[in-house]
């Protein structure tokens, strides 16, 4: 495979789950300060939000203050915005555009349909419907596209390599969820941790990560700070943990191999060495030092992806 469509596939991947996460952090931010505003005010939302998806040095430097209406036309539809859902939409077509005779026709025109549905839409639109419609529709697009990949795509190469720039995407924006929130529990009064406030702050997270209802019968407990952080970050069993997509992200490189590639500099030993620190690291032994642990993850996660860009998949 040459390295330009093996390139576009990885992205296509990446794009795909950064759109949904985008969407479905926003939607349940912004939705819980108008459910619960005595829980988190809605300025504590709006600087979650950017800080999650890393956007607020650009935000300030476009805009004086925060509001609603600028804060998700920033997110949403700015086309100026490179890190917009609008924006990341458009990568996902050009991308796929690129490895055209890499993927099935059905998922083609799935993203075709993605892409003119959401192109369409208009600042009035979204400010009628509001930013929970929008975001279903993302996610509910999202939905079908990696149901395209899982059912009309051959198991080869193309396969595996969409896969792993979802699963690798996925392990980063947990990672920036989960450390978005630990910061914005610590903004909280002290005299208010433990109570209803935090609990409240540890319900959006799992529910911006679209696995509170797991957590709940996985744990037979109302989420608190130490089930929600092991849930999200070790269950090897729950597809949007860390630890199971570092897994998966594994079996990737294994399967692709790139060019059998040995050694401790292989991204072969990167990804299995990771994938293995989760495995057995306990959250007794991370949970006091949370934010440098994430931390640490995203920065060997981005390295291994920067190694597999340069090392194979340039052009």
């Amino acid at each position: 495979m040459l390295s330009r469509i093996g390139n576009s596939l990885f992205w296509l991947g990446r794009y795909i789950e950064r759109a949904e996460h985008i969407a479905r952090y926003t939607k349940v931010q912004y939705v819980s300060s108008l459910d619960a505003p005595y829980a988190q005010g809605r300025e504590f939302v709006l600087e979650s939000i950017l800080d999650m998806i890393g956007i607020s040095y650009q935000y300030y430097a476009s805009y004086s203050q925060l509001t609603d209406e600028d804060v998700l036309f920033f997110v949403t539809l700015d086309e100026n915005n490179p890190l917009s859902i609008h924006s990341t939409i458009g990568y996902i077509r050009e991308n796929a555009r690129g490895a055209r005779d890499s993927i099935s026709l059905e998922l083609w025109e799935a993203i075709n349909r993605f892409y003119h549905s959401m192109n369409n839409y208009t600042v009035v639109k979204l400010h009628n419907e509001g930013i929970h419609e929008f975001s279903q529709k993302v996610e509910e697009n999202s939905s079908v596209l990696k149901g395209c990949i899982d059912n009309t795509l051959m198991r080869n190469e193309a396969w595996m390599l969409i896969c792993l720039g979802i699963h690798m995407e996925r392990a980063i924006q947990v990672a920036r969820i989960l450390i978005t929130k630990v910061k914005d529990i610590e903004k909280i009064d002290p005299a208010k941790l433990g109570g209803p406030v935090e609990n409240y702050q540890w319900t959006t997270l799992l529910k911006g990560a679209e696995s509170f209802d797991m957590n709940k019968r996985h744990y037979k407990a109302n989420p608190n700070r130490r089930n929600s952080l092991e849930f999200l970050m070790f269950n090897q069993a729950f597809p949007k943990s860390i630890a199971y997509n570092l897994d998966v992200v594994h079996k990737n490189i294994q399967q692709i191999a790139f060019h059998d590639e040995k050694g401790s500099n292989s991204l072969d030993f990167m990804a299995g060495k990771l994938a293995g620190q989760f495995k057995y690291t306990t959250i007794e032994e991370t949970e006091k030092q949370v934010t440098e642990f994430l931390t640490s993850t995203l920065d060997k996660i981005n390295q291994m992806a920067n190694k597999l860009l340069e090392k194979h998949l340039i052009y």
